[in-house]
Formats: C-alpha cells, sequence, structure tokens
C-alpha cells in the first residue's frame, strides 16, 4: 500500500474521514500534519503545508512556514493569505507571485505584495490593493478603495462607490449614486451620470460625479467636469505653456472660491479685493487718459487749423494744370486705394509726425536729416540728367518738326499709296485700278509664301503639262501590266492551292475534281509543316520498330498473363502512374503503391506501441511498455497484460484483507463510507479521466460488454474485440502482402540503367522477349509528344492524299510559269503590295491599282482648278495682296508666315499715308496719336505727372515717391508727403521728420487688422477693457472663493475619517476576530470607519482592513498585516 494511502486510512480511523482511491484523500473534521502527498480537495497535494484542515462542510485551513489559505479551493503563493472560498493570492495562472494578500470570496491577489479584499475583489498590479466587492486595482502600485472601485491606470487611486481612475497616476475620489441594493447578486449597478471618472494621465476627479478627460485636469466638487488646457489670455499677449487645468463645476453649474488671499506672485489667484484696486486705478488712469486725449485733441484741432493754412497757401501755387476741385483733399490715386497722390506744385506739409519705428511707419524730417546727405550725390547726378534731358527734348523738337514735314509728304503720296484694308488685322490689300493693277518688276519667288511672277507661272505651267503627258503614258503602261495580270491572275486562281472556306483547310481537289497529288514537297522540318510519303514512310517504320520494342503485351495469345522486362536480363520493371483499383470483396484490380502505403500505415497505425511502416512495405515491430516490461507484438502484450491482471486480482484481495481489519477499529459510518471508496471506479480531475488503477498499478476490468465500434463510439471495447481487430489485421496483411507481389508482376515500370536509376523510356516486354508487345485502346494523341494510334496515322496518309489535289504547281520542271486552274480564271486575294519601282517584278494587288486610278483623276481636277487660280490672281482674288470683294478688307500673304512687311523702294523708304488711327495694341499710330502721346509721360505705374508749360512736381525715383519741396523717399516703395517728410524705410508712408510731425486727421474708424485706427476707437475699446475685466475678475474670484471653502470642509472631513479609522479596536488573543466601528467629529465635520481584524491561531499573524467616510461624501479604505515575533 502507498504512502498516501496509509495516511488517508489513519485519518480516517481518527477522525471519522473516508479513503480516496488513487491517492486523493477527501475527509469530513480530517486532519493530517506534516504530509507532503496527501491531497484535500486537491488543495494540499505539493507537500509544502505542514498542516492541512478540512472541515465536515468541505472548507478547509492550511498553513506552513511561508503561506496562509482558508477556505474552499483557496489558493495562496509564497509568503501569501488567501482568506475565502475560490480566493488566490497568486498569480493568474494561480501560484507564481509572492507576498500577495487576497481576503473575501472569489477574492483575487494576482501580483507581487498585491493585496485584494473584499468579495470578487481583484489586484491585479503589482503591490495594488484593492478594498470592496468587486473592487479592481489594475495597474501597478494603483489602490481602488469602494465597491465597484476601479483603478485601472498605473499609481492611480480610485476611492469611492464606482470610482474610476484609468489614466496613470490619477486619482478619482467620490461615490457614485448606486441603483440596486442588490450588487452582490446583480452584479455592478449605479447610475453612470453620477460616476467619479478621472480619464486623463495625471487628473484628478473629487466629488460625486466628477469628472476629467484630458491629462492634468482637475475637477472639483460634485458634477464638476475637467476644463480644457491652454487658451488665450483675456487681456492679450501670448498664452504661456500651462500644467492643466482646475474645474470647480461645469457648464451652467459654476461655483465660486470663497476665502481667497491677495495673490503676490505671478501666477497666483486674485481676489476680488485686488481686481476692485485694479479697477479704481483704471478708472483713474483712464480719466487721465480722458484729459490727455482732451488736450491732446485741442492741441490736434489747434495743428489741423495751421495745416490748413499751409495747405491753402500752397494750393495757391500748384500748377495750373491740376484739378482745384480737390487741391485741399488728400486721395487715393484710384479704387483700390494702393497709393495717395498730394497735388501740392511744391510739396505738401504734413506736420506732427512722429518718428516711424515699424517697416510701414511715416517717418519724419528729423529721420530724414539722417539720410540727406547720401542724397546730395544723387540729387547732383538727378540735376545733370534733368539737363541732358532738357537738350533731348529741343533734339526732339526738331526731329518732331522733321517728322511733321515727312508726314505731310506722306499724306501728299497717300493717295498712290497701296495700303492695308481696314484700321485693324492687316491681313488684306486692296489696289484701287478701276481694271485691276500690274505689279511690274516682280522678282521670282523663293520661299513658299513669296509672289511669283508670270515667267515662273509659265515655267510651272509647262512642267506641269509634261507631267500630265508623263502620267498619260504611265497610266497606258499600267494598263498593260493589268491586262497580263489579268491573265496571269486568272491562270493562278485556276491551278494554285487555294483556301476552302466550307472545309476550313486548303483545297487540291483543282477545281472540285478528284484529290490531287501535291508532287515535289520537301521534308517538313517545323511542327505545322507538310511531311512527304518519305517522311511518312520512316515515321511509320520507326514508329512501328519503338513501338514494338516498347510495348507490352500478354505473354500468348491466352491473354491470361503479362511478363514485364522480358529480355531485359531479369531486372524488374516499375509499372507507374497506376490508378487505384476497387477494393473489395472480389475485386480483381491492381493496387498502387499508395493504396498499399494506405493499408500499411493503418495497420501501423491499429498495432500502435510505436510501430511504423517503412518505405520498403514492412512494419517496424511495436514496443508495449507494461509494468516496466517491452514487449514486440500484439499477442505477448495481451498474454502479459491477462497475467497482470491476475496478479492485481491477488493485489486488490491482499488490499481488501487489510482494509478489512482497520475496518473494525474505525467508528460508526466507516462501513459505508469504506464500502464506497474501497472498490468504486472513480474520475480523477488530475487525469480529466477515470482511474482504474490500484496501488499505483494498472487493474483489469472484467465482464465488459462488446462496446459500439462505430465512427464517434466512445464503448470501452473488451480483450475479445481486440483479439477480433488482432485477427482481422494479420489475414489483411497477408492478404495486402499475396496482393501486391501480384501487383508488382503486372506492372509496367520505366527502364532504368545499371545503376538502378529511373531513365526517361519504357521497355514494354511480353512473353516472348523477341516479340514486340501491343498496346491496345490508344487513344488519339493531342499534344506534341504525345503517342498517336493507327487511325491518326491513316488519317495523315489521306490529307496528304488530299493535299495534291488542290496544291498550285509549276506547269513544268523550269519553272517559268503557273498556269491556275479555274475554269473561268481564278482569283488570287490576299495579295500583298508589290514594290513599285523600275526594276520591280512584284505583282500588284487591286488597292495599288484603285490609287493610281485616284491619282489619274485628281491630276485632272488640279489641272482645272490651276486654270481657275491664274484667273483669281487676274481678278486680285490671289496671290500676296489680295482682296474678295470690294467691301472687304486687303491681305497682304495672308496665308504665309513673316513678322514684317518692308515698304522700302529702289528711291528709299517710302511715306504710308491715310493711316487710321490705332486702337489695339497691335494697331499702328497716325501723327495725331504721337502728338499727344508727347504730352503725358509715365513715370511710374503708380503715380502720373502731366506735362504742361507750368511747373511741375518731380518725382525723385521709379520705385519710391516724395512730394513736397525737400521731401525724400529712399526705402524702397515708400512715400514722402509734404515739406522736409521723410521716408526712409521700406514700404513706409511718411507725413513728416524727427521733430517736425504732423497729424493725420479725419481719420475714418479701421476695420481691417492692418488699418490706422482713430482717437474715437482707441476711447471705445479703453472703456470696454475696463468693463469687461471688472466684470469678469468679480466673477472668478466669487468662483475661487466658493471652490475653496469647499475644500477645507473636505479637508476637515478627511482629518474626521483618519480620526475615526484610529480608533477602531482590533482583538488580542490568538484565533480571535473582530468587527469594530467607530465615528469623530472635527470642525463640524462628522467622520466614521468600520474594519475587521483577525489574529491567527498561531498569534503570529495580524490582519486588519478598515473603511472610512465622511459627512463630505468621501470615502477610503485601508489595510494591514502583521508578523509579531
Amino acid at each position: 500500500m502507498q504512502r498516501n494511502q496509509i495516511s488517508a486510512l489513519v485519518a480516517a480511523m481518527f477522525a471519522s474521514a473516508g479513503v480516496l482511491v488513487a491517492g486523493a484523500a477527501h475527509a469530513d473534521n480530517f486532519v493530517d500534519r506534516g504530509n507532503p502527498d496527501n491531497a484535500l480537495n486537491g488543495q494540499c497535494i505539493d507537500g509544502t503545508n505542514p498542516l492541512c484542515v478540512a472541515t465536515k462542510s468541505g472548507t478547509f485551513v492550511a498553513t506552513s512556514s511561508t503561506n496562509f489559505t482558508s477556505g474552499t479551493n483557496a489558493k495562496a503563493g509564497s509568503s501569501g493569505i488567501a482568506i475565502g472560498d475560490q480566493s488566490n493570492a497568486g498569480s493568474q495562472g494561480g501560484s507564481g507571485s509572492g507576498g500577495g494578500i487576497a481576503i473575501g470570496v472569489g477574492a483575487q491577489a494576482l501580483a507581487n505584495s498585491a493585496t485584494a479584499i473584499g468579495t470578487v475583489a481583484v489586484a491585479q498590479g503589482n503591490t495594488a490593493l484593492a478594498v470592496g466587492r468587486q473592487s479592481a486595482a489594475i495597474g501597478d502600485y494603483s489602490m481602488a478603495l469602494g465597491n465597484v472601485a476601479d483603478a485601472h491606470g498605473t499609481s492611480s487611486i480610485a476611492l469611492g462607490h464606482s470610482a474610476l481612475a484609468s489614466g496613470d497616476r490619477s486619482i478619482a475620489i467620490g461615490g457614485a449614486n448606486p441603483t440596486t441594493s442588490d450588487g452582490v447578486s446583480n452584479g455592478a449597478s449605479y447610475d453612470a451620470a453620477t460616476q467619479t471618472r478621472a480619464g486623463g494621465t495625471q487628473s484628478v476627479a473629487i466629488g460625486a460625479g466628477a469628472q476629467t478627460n484630458d491629462n492634468n485636469q482637475v475637477a472639483i466638487g460634485s458634477g464638476s467636469v475637467g476644463a480644457n488646457n491652454g487658451g488665450t489670455p483675456v487681456f492679450g499677449g501670448t498664452a504661456a505653456p500651462v500644467g492643466g487645468a482646475v474645474s470647480f463645476g461645469s457648464l451652467g453649474h459654476e461655483r465660486q472660491i470663497k476665502n481667497v488671499a491677495a495673490g503676490a506672485a505671478d501666477t497666483d489667484a486674485v481676489n476680488v479685493q485686488q481686481l476692485k484696486n485694479v479697477n479704481s486705478t483704471l478708472s483713474t488712469g483712464i480719466a487721465n487718459v480722458d484729459a490727455r486725449v482732451t488736450s491732446v485733441g485741442n492741441t490736434l484741432s489747434t495743428s489741423i487749423a495751421n495745416v490748413d493754412q499751409r495747405v491753402t497757401n500752397v494750393g495757391n501755387s500748384l500748377s495750373t494744370s491740376i484739378v482745384t476741385a480737390t487741391q485741399n483733399v488728400v486721395k487715393y490715386t484710384d479704387d483700390s486705394h494702393a497709393a495717395i497722390a498730394l497735388d501740392g506744385s511744391n510739396g505738401t506739409t504734413i506736420g506732427g509726425v512722429a518718428a516711424g519705428v515699424a517697416d510701414t511707419d511715416a517717418v519724419n524730417v528729423g529721420q530724414l536729416k539722417g539720410s540727406v546727405a547720401p542724397l546730395q550725390t544723387s540729387l547732383s547726378t538727378a540735376a545733370a540728367n534733368i539737363t541732358n534731358l532738357q537738350n533731348n527734348v529741343t533734339g526732339l523738337n526738331a526731329s518732331l518738326s522733321t517728322a511733321a514735314s515727312n508726314i505731310g509728304g506722306l499724306q501728299a503720296a497717300d493717295a498712290r499709296n497701296v495700303k492695308y484694308d481696314g484700321a485693324s488685322g492687316f491681313d488684306s490689300v486692296t489696289f484701287a485700278g478701276p481694271n485691276g493693277t500690274t505689279l511690274h518688276n516682280v522678282a521670282d519667288g523663293v520661299s513658299a509664301n513669296d509672289a511669283v511672277n508670270v515667267g515662273q507661272l509659265g515655267k510651272a505651267t509647262d512642267t506641269l503639262n509634261q507631267s500630265i503627258a508623263n502620267v498619260g503614258n504611265s497610266v497606258t503602261k499600267l494598263g498593260d501590266q493589268v491586262t497580263t495580270n489579268t491573265g496571269n491572275i486568272a491562270a493562278l486562281q485556276q491551278d494554285a492551292l487555294q483556301w476552302n472556306p466550307s472545309l476550313g483547310t486548303y483545297d487540291a481537289s483543282h477545281g472540285g475534281n478528284s484529290p490531287q497529288r501535291i508532287g515535289n514537297l520537301a521534308a517538313g522540318q517545323n511542327g505545322t509543316d507538310a511531311v512527304n510519303v518519305d517522311q511518312l514512310n520512316a515515321a511509320i517504320h520507326d514508329g512501328t520498330s519503338q513501338l514494338d520494342a516498347l510495348a507490352v503485351k500478354y505473354d500468348d495469345p491466352s491473354k491470361r498473363q503479362v511478363s514485364l522486362g522480358t529480355g531485359n536480363g531479369g531486372v524488374l520493371v516499375r509499372v507507374t502512374n497506376v490508378a487505384e483499383g476497387n477494393v473489395s470483396t472480389g475485386s480483381t484490380d491492381a493496387v498502387n503503391g499508395a493504396q498499399l502505403r494506405r493499408a500499411i500505415d493503418g495497420t501501423a497505425a491499429a498495432l500502435g506501441g510505436g510501430a511504423t511502416a517503412n518505405t520498403d512495405g514492412s512494419i517496424t515491430a511495436p514496443a508495449y511498455k507494461i509494468g516496466g516490461d517491452s514487449f514486440n507484438n500484439v499477442g505477448d502484450a495481451l498474454t502479459n497484460l491477462d497475467g497482470r491482471v491476475g496478479s492485481n486480482t491477488t493485489t486488490l484481495g491482499n488490499h481488501e484483507t487489510r482494509i478489512g481489519n482497520a475496518e473494525t477499529n474505525i467508528a460508526v459510518n466507516t462501513n459505508a463510507i469504506a464500502g464506497l471508496q474501497k472498490d468504486a471506479l472513480q474520475f480523477d480531475p488530475t487525469l480529466g479521466a477515470y482511474n482504474a488503477a490500484r496501488g499505483g498499478a494498472p487493474t483489469k476490468l472484467t465482464s465488459i460488454a462488446d462496446g459500439n465500434v462505430a465512427a464517434g463510439s466512445t464503448d470501452a471495447v473488451n480483450g475479445g474485440q481486440l483479439y477480433g481487430v488482432k485477427s482481422d489485421l494479420e489475414q489483411q496483411i497477408t492478404q495486402v502482402s499475396n496482393q501486391t507481389g501480384e501487383a508488382v508482376k503486372n506492372v509496367v515500370k520505366y527502364d532504368v540503367d545499371g545503376n538502378g536509376n529511373r531513365l526517361n523510356s519504357v521497355s514494354l516486354i511480353g512473353g516472348n522477349p523477341n516479340a514486340a508487345v501491343v498496346l491496345k485502346n490508344v487513344a488519339a494523341g493531342t499534344d506534341d509528344t504525345d503517342a498517336v494510334n493507327v487511325k491518326q496515322l491513316k488519317s495523315v496518309q489521306s490529307n496528304l492524299d488530299q493535299l495534291g489535289a488542290l496544291a498550285v504547281q509549276y506547269d513544268d520542271s523550269s519553272k517559268g510559269s503557273i498556269t491556275l486552274g479555274g475554269a473561268g480564271g481564278t482569283r488570287i486575294t490576299n495579295v500583298k503590295a508589290g514594290t513599285l519601282s523600275a526594276t520591280s517584278t512584284d505583282a500588284v494587288n487591286g488597292s495599288q491599282l484603285y490609287a493610281t486610278n485616284q491619282q489619274v483623276s485628281k491630276n485632272t481636277t488640279d489641272i482645272a482648278n490651276l486654270q481657275d487660280n491664274v484667273t483669281n490672281i487676274a481678278n486680285g482674288k490671289a496671290g500676296l495682296v489680295q482682296q474678295q470683294d470690294p467691301k472687304s478688307a486687303i491681305t497682304v500673304g495672308k496665308d504665309s508666315g513673316g513678322t514684317s512687311v518692308n515698304f522700302t523702294g529702289t528711291a528709299g523708304d517710302r511715306v504710308l499715308t491715310g493711316v487710321a488711327a490705332g486702337v489695339n495694341a497691335n494697331d499702328a499710330v497716325n501723327m495725331a496719336q504721337f502728338n499727344d502721346a508727347l504730352k503725358t509721360a509715365a513715370v511710374n505705374d503708380q503715380i502720373r505727372a502731366a506735362a504742361t508749360d507750368a511747373n511741375t512736381t518731380w518725382i525723385a525715383r521709379a520705385d519710391a515717391g516724395s512730394i513736397g519741396s525737400t521731401a525724400t523717399a529712399t526705402g524702397k516703395n515708400a512715400v514722402a508727403v509734404g515739406q522736409g517728410s521723410v521716408a526712409d524705410r521700406d514700404n513706409s508712408f511718411s507725413v513728416g521728420a524727427k521733430g517736425n510731425e504732423r497729424q493725420v486727421t479725419n481719420v475714418a474708424a479701421g476695420t481691417a487688422s492692418t488699418d490706422a485706427v482713430n482717437v474715437q476707437q482707441l476711447n471705445d475699446n479703453l472703456n470696454a477693457a475696463s468693463t469687461q475685466a471688472k466684470g469678469y475678475t468679480d466673477q472668478r474670484i466669487g468662483q475661487v472663493y466658493n471652490s475653496f471653502n469647499d475644500l477645507k470642509k473636505d479637508m476637515y472631513g478627511g482629518v474626521a475619517s483618519a480620526m475615526a479609522v484610529a480608533g477602531l479596536p482590533q482583538p488580542t488573543g490568538a484565533g480571535r476576530s473582530m468587527v469594530s466601528a467607530a465615528t469623530s467629529n472635527y470642525h463640524g465635520q462628522q467622520g466614521f470607519a468600520a474594519g475587521y481584524s483577525y489574529v491567527t491561531e498561531s498569534n503570529r499573524w495580524v490582519v486588519k482592513a478598515s473603511v472610512t467616510g465622511n459627512a463630505r461624501s468621501d470615502f477610503g479604505a485601508v489595510v494591514g498585516a502583521g508578523y509579531q515575533f
């Protein structure tokens, strides 16, 4: 008897316990101390517990030097504590982690040093703490305190019913509104709207229903919602980086923050008093600004009056060509508002202009003086340029006088000039001769668009006539050739081998007569070439010889036997590609290797014991391990099993005798318990099956009825059935072996060389080694490498006979002519276009002849058109200068290229008179337009000065403008307006200089971001800012005060909770438990706590768990364990 069975019997004798076969012990009120092998409900089988205690109700307590467990199926890892049914203080696999504490039904502490207290509480992270029904501390170092509390993030804290801290290092404190009182049976149930959630990393949510959804958010107070981080400062400026936002409420449910001390640092909160002080200071400042603005306004009024007087004085000396209606108004030059033109003849002074700073600011005189010295050289150069310009103008006047004289001459000769039709287009010229105008002295045209003279036209006509004559001769010769070709084609159609569409082949029947031979046919080479009789005879001879050598034939006419390899020196022949034969009773089909292999594999699989099928068809003997002995066949194995069953029966009788002796000392109920456990075949959960072993050795099960042997059957089979399978297998193996030998004899195989390597040939050897083997039932070959049958060979001969009848052949061996055999002539179709040359002997096809006919017709039409063109040239409707009708435009070379028309004659240049005023950009201009153009000179693309005999305003540069005496604009795109004004920065507009600034009055209120603002806009914005700042500060300070008042009460409540939990007592006696409660009050806030504590029987371990709460709806929990020595 094994040691674990003896221990179970002893336990049963002294503690009214029972015995479980196969080493699994279960006992009511059973105690087994120091037993490393005993099993107690599957919980004390590892030998690590020196003490296992099982109560009658099925629960147990097991302690050791490294762990403590109490409850059904409670599990504890190294140094772990598991208290409660199904509790687990180990890893997710069951026992891999150490130091865990699980207290409560289904409590799970699944990581190192994790603690789970409460029904189905789960502490999954390392050193995680979960206290409360269905609480979960998933993240490492997380803490979940309260029913259904969930601390999911790393280092997160969730306190209160259903509180959720999902972000890393997040904190959620507050309880949701439960929707059912039966949470244990119905699971977690709560009002999602009141759940406290901390969703972002390092976020904090405090209060029932408080929620944060972003990183670093803080939501304080019931129903508060975390606000988005960042934002734009109310009073302008750039938003500084922030570490998160704090919310004390939600949209529509804001809170005040009370008792806020006055802020000192830049980032401190300010209270209402500070805001009032700011408002008072701002009001005083605004009043001072108002006074200053009033003073500035008075000064501006005076300055404006002075400017008006100066503008009036300047206006008296303006050029007479400037429009007087706008002399006192500064205006945009056009509706695009891109430039402003000041109209002072000597410049317009803009006073009171401060020194410009930005690129778009106006500059004053002081700034301009710094740029005066570099401008002196430029001014001197400009003066010299003006002198040169005046000299040029003088010369221009002389040229204009000469031009006027020339224009007069041109006008006089205009009546005799050839002119373009119309004022635009220049695409026609009409000659004025009533009967047409003759152009003399026309040189021979060279380019395609040159005019041709009569001499060139005559030569072209003579050449064309000769070409027409040549074409006529060619046509005559071509007609003769066509006639000859027609006869040849008719002969060719009669005798040529032609395609017969009804047959889908070339037809050699020669006009429908009997089949004709195709003689003189060369031997075919490619797969699609025709073969001649010599090739066919050779193929038949070779094929017959090869087939006779390779054919597989019956040994004799009785057809009872086919011998392979006859005459092959006794070398065996392999037959491949054999289809699977029918394996059934009465079947005479040959079987292939795959079928034989499956039969051998099935036999080996049925034998088991490591039996395998070898490649040569043999089966490796099985090796059955029975009781340490090895057997290589089924018979020996069964014989050994029979002997062991008999031995086990004897051993079982001995065991029964010993058990009977032991039962005399067992108390009441032992007979019933022993009778149930002694001989029953019981399920072993470790094996996952019923275990029939006794004493550690297999036992025989007798009187087993025949099991159902069918697919899906789970019945046990007895020895008789197994013996029948053995006999059937042995018989089948013998039959397969016999069939295999017979099949091999009839197999046709590839030839092999002397080394047994397979060759790419198969030799068929019949019973007579000297006779060929006939292959019957050979299908017609389709691929190039397929074998052909006699029917295909006969068909080839028939086709060859028919081919001669339709072949196109030379008339005789000289190959000088081919006569086509068609009775009415034979058409040759699909004739490729022949080469047309002097030496070509190619046949031409119908399309080539048709093209020749079309060209002859075209030449005839072209000659007629040429005659018409000569007439059109004479009528002025053709040539370089044309006019289609008297009212249309005259064109010059409208159908040719060229970019200029040259009117120069032998006497020099010609005057073009009668030129109408040009309208489009590419029209010619007449003298009147030219004179008007001289009166206006374009300075740049923005500002234009009208040229008159009076004074003009000088523009300093083309890319900048200065208007006014000594005004300078040196910056790119800069404008200086007014006497002494300086614009020395790019893209600047100046109305004065440093020390001589000007006011800009009548400024409209700006609308765009780059508009100037007037004093009214400035005043309005200052008043609005003051009002907004005061109202916002009052509101925010109130909110801060309320929030801090609530926070103070929460702090007092926290102190009260701490006081209450500190007042909980605990038991002092070994094995004692205590449930305790306490209450406290601190600064008007009520706190309460409840706890459970337990001292182990050894008085070494003390376990304590407590929960606490207060009137502020804040809750907490704490758990601890200690080891005293």
